[in-house]
């Protein structure tokens, strides 16, 4: 294992209803690695287990069997508060369906992952704010998000998933709505977070995504199962 290892999967496996009819294997002994800074792409058409395992490393689900270690830890079987805690100060997670709150404005939807904080208000404020502004984002701070065209909601979005200043940043088929000029928007926003440090981990079926050149390791998988492990450059 590289040292610079930032997620690992060992074996990892999620059934779904185990023990049930309607039993279903999400996942089936899926190993590999990503390094910090890596931008990585989990493949596969829908059903093949993509976002199960997305869930998985970013602890949002136990996995039935298989270790998964995150920094370092071995998230497997830690309990709920400590999940929480890792989810909180480790991860971003920008959604297919952008989640945000509707009646609140951009700015209010940015700052909801900081709560609770020591921080004061204006001290949140001001950290949204210069999210936003790096996002071009600034002019629609006060804006309620209902109104927002569907890129402007996929950036408030992105900007929520940052506030905490994540190590890796989490992407749940994020095209899947977008156009094709959004899409590439979206691509190049990310490579700029890669850029400054930040692992990005992608689960798309979309060839935009995965055949982009910034994307250096793509896990392909089909059934719950590891079909492609590729590493460019």
């Amino acid at each position: 294992m590289p040292a610079d290892t930032i997620i690992s999967t060992s074996g990892v496996t999620k059934y779904f209803n185990r023990g049930r009819p309607n039993e279903v294997l999400a996942v089936n002994g899926v190993t590999f690695a990503i390094r910090k800074g890596d931008f990585s792409v989990l493949k596969g058409p829908s059903g093949s287990g993509k976002t199960t395992l997305l869930s998985l490393i970013g602890c949002m689900t136990r996995p039935t069997a298989g270790s998964v270690v995150v920094a370092g830890r071995d998230a497997s079987h830690l309990p709920e508060r400590f999940l929480a805690e890792i989810r909180r100060k480790t991860f971003g997670f920008i959604f297919q369906q952008f989640h945000l709150i509707p009646g609140m404005s951009v700015l209010q939807n940015v700052m909801i992952p900081l709560y609770p904080t020591d921080s004061t208000l204006p001290d949140l404020k001001r950290r949204a704010a210069a999210l936003l502004d790096s996002l071009d984002m600034s002019k629609r701070a006060a804006f309620p998000v209902q109104g927002l065209s569907g890129g402007e909601q996929q950036r408030t979005a992105i900007a929520r998933a940052l506030i905490n200043d994540p190590d890796i940043i989490l992407a749940d088929e994020p095209t899947a709505h977008l156009d094709t000029a959004l899409s590439k928007d979206f691509m190049e926003i990310m490579k700029g977070f890669r850029d400054k440090g930040k692992t990005i981990v992608i689960a798309s079926h979309d060839p935009l995504v995965f055949e982009d050149p910034a994307v250096g390791l793509i896990v392909g998988m089909r059934d719950g199962s590891l079909t492609e492990l590729k590493r460019r450059g």
